[in-house]
């Protein structure tokens, strides 16, 4: 099966500080087996599911002098003890002991004589945890198969059989024997001399692209061509700095209905304000706002074959404005905006650029842009890359053991050197922060931040939708109103509470900062505390701890609007505060 052009492109640019694998940290609660796994039982089980990915079999072939895309076949070698390993975390086997671990096992390429993964088992963690670690090429996978995948790997049943299904959970897509020979050699120059051809296809493409996003009148606003320069545009090493947190999907949908907008909207947001502050605490925040690029899933329906079926939109984070719930609802007119163009554009637009050069011709340029060190002098195009993949809904199990987190490692490269990114999973978010080492020393202080970003958006969200007044019962014992005797506006306003608990008014315990390792980027010097993997988080509607950008400066769109207030600036016709928090989740559906 041949490679698509996206996916030829991870591997043709590949290097040595540029690996293109991801990884996905899963966390496993094996307290009553003493943090202990049961490495051939866990074998056996990998090696049952294995069918349902036959892409996971499989190797690369490449083409004469990289003119036409790779090929895969099966691998006729193939022994599953080469992608399983063990490790054991040093003590205390705390959250940055593990985070230690999973950086150095990401900064190795993976071997291109055999299948593109590895799977680590890891031991060592406090509280008996374990974790596992799955390392896979991004030529194979793309967020959305990652997050189907873990499903195949873990039980919805704790009681479930090892057993494989016998249709498999991804198409295997047709297989095609490579070319040999002088045919391989033909195709290559095929290749080579279409390029032209699928170039200029491709530009014309574009083009008709641009005229059709300028005509939705939001080109500007979708496509920001002054976008500032932070230290995570800057060339990056081969040393990474890796942390994590977990927030919950209860709370981030309460704000998303509180103030009307999207999921999305809203972890675009804290992740936005726990730039701003941990920038503004280095004193490096740019009077523009930061720019972040979201991958989009591209995918039309129909089965998928793994690989990447993805295409990306460039979402201003509004971190110019101070006050957390502007800064939301800009966040939510900036991806409208982007939707809307992206849409115009056509979603097949990535995929269709990266077929055009062959993957040698690829190399060359990634190479040339690495060693002149180009992203030093070149505009930069984006500061972040934020993914938000919807991950498995329920709760899954590893041989009964409960799977506690899913936290993602992605990719970065010279001029975008940060990452962040979060999937679902039964009642939470997991968010992964990854990002080269200098660049970003200590990643578990922007991690906190980030969940510390969403309980100020709680506290706003209680401000702006208040609880619904509560109607007196008449107080004849016998003139109890009967359900079809309750006024229209009582009873619209019981069922609206209902909805409103439902969306999770009160959340479950989280994953939060812990204290000692919460830094504020200004210096200050806070006590070392033992970090926990998982500790409970304050419940909503503590107070949390002020935000150092949108508190510290005065400065902004947003610097004197209260959270309880109509919004102001480009969002002040958006839409008027809700009056209710039952309100706000009708809002929220609209």
């Amino acid at each position: 099966m041949k490679l698509s052009g996206l996916d030829s492109a991870f591997l043709a640019l590949e290097s040595r500080e540029w690996p293109a694998h991801v990884v996905c940290l899963t966390i496993v609660d094996a307290s009553d087996t003493g943090g202990r796994v049961d490495r051939d039982a866990f074998k056996r089980t990998l090696a049952a599911r294995l069918p349902r990915l036959p892409l996971l079999g499989r190797k690369l072939v490449q083409g004469p002098w990289g003119l036409a895309r790779p090929h895969w076949v099966e691998d006729p070698d193939f022994e599953l003890e080469n992608h399983l390993h063990r490790a054991t975390l040093e003590a205390p086997g705390g959250r940055r002991e593990l985070t230690a671990m999973a950086e150095e096992i990401y900064r190795h390429r993976l071997p291109r004589d055999r299948p593109l993964w590895d799977w680590w088992i890891v031991d060592g963690l406090e509280n008996g945890r374990v974790a596992h670690l799955w390392k896979v090429h991004h030529a194979c996978i793309d967020g959305r198969s990652g997050a189907a995948m873990q499903e195949i790997f873990f039980d919805a049943d704790p009681n479930a059989s090892a057993e494989a299904e016998g249709v498999p959970a991804f198409a295997p897509g047709e297989v095609v024997e490579p070319p040999q020979g002088w045919e391989a050699v033909r195709e290559s120059a095929l290749s080579l001399a279409g390029t032209p051809a699928r170039v200029g296809r491709q530009l014309g493409r574009l083009g008709q692209g641009v005229v059709q996003a300028a005509l939705t009148g939001r080109l500007g606003q979708a496509l920001p061509l002054n976008v500032p320069r932070t230290r995570y545009n800057d060339p990056i090493g081969n040393r990474r700095s890796y942390g994590f947190c977990t927030v919950s999907l209860s709370d981030v949908k309460l704000v998303k209905n509180a103030f009307g907008v999207k999921v999305n909207d809203v972890v675009l947001a804290i992740v936005a304000g726990a730039l701003r502050e941990q920038l503004d605490g280095l004193g490096e925040l740019p009077e523009r706002e930061l720019v972040a690029t979201v991958p989009v899933d591209a995918t039309r329906g129909g089965e998928r074959a793994g690989g990447n079926m993805i295409s990306g939109m460039l979402v201003g984070l509004a971190t110019d404005v101070a006050e957390p719930a502007e800064r939301l609802l800009c966040i939510h007119e900036n991806s409208n905006a982007a939707k809307a163009v992206q849409s115009a554009m056509g979603g097949e637009l990535l995929t269709g650029l990266a077929e055009a050069p062959p993957p040698a011709v690829l190399g060359l340029l990634g190479g040339l842009y690495r060693d002149a060190r180009l992203a030093s002098v070149l505009p930069a195009l984006c500061n972040v890359t934020v993914s938000n993949v919807p991950g498995p809904r329920v709760p899954l199990y590893a041989h009964g053991q409960k799977v506690e987190a899913f936290h993602s490692m992605g990719i970065i490269a010279d001029g975008f050197g940060l990452f962040i990114g979060g999937m679902s999973y039964h009642d939470q978010i997991d968010i992964g922060v990854l990002a080269d080492k200098e660049a970003l020393p200590d990643p578990f202080a922007l991690a906190d931040s980030i969940v510390e970003q969403l309980n100020l958006l709680l506290k706003a969200a209680d401000e702006v939708a208040p609880a619904p007044v509560v109607h007196d019962v008449p107080a004849d014992p016998e003139r109890e109103p009967r359900p079809e005797s309750v006024s229209a506006e009582a009873a619209e306003g019981i069922e609206m509470v209902s909805e409103a608990a439902e969306a999770g008014s009160t959340p479950p315990a989280r994953a939060m900062p812990v204290p000692g390792e919460v830094g504020s980027g200004k210096g200050e010097s806070v006590p070392e505390v033992a970090a926990a993997i998982k500790v409970p988080g304050p419940r909503r509607g503590q107070p949390a701890r002020k935000s150092g950008a949108g508190a510290g400066k005065s400065g902004g769109k947003g610097a004197s609007m209260s959270a309880a207030a109509k919004p102001a600036g480009k969002t002040a016709a958006r839409r008027e505060p809700a009056k209710s928090r039952t309100a706000g989740v009708e809002a929220g559906r609209a």
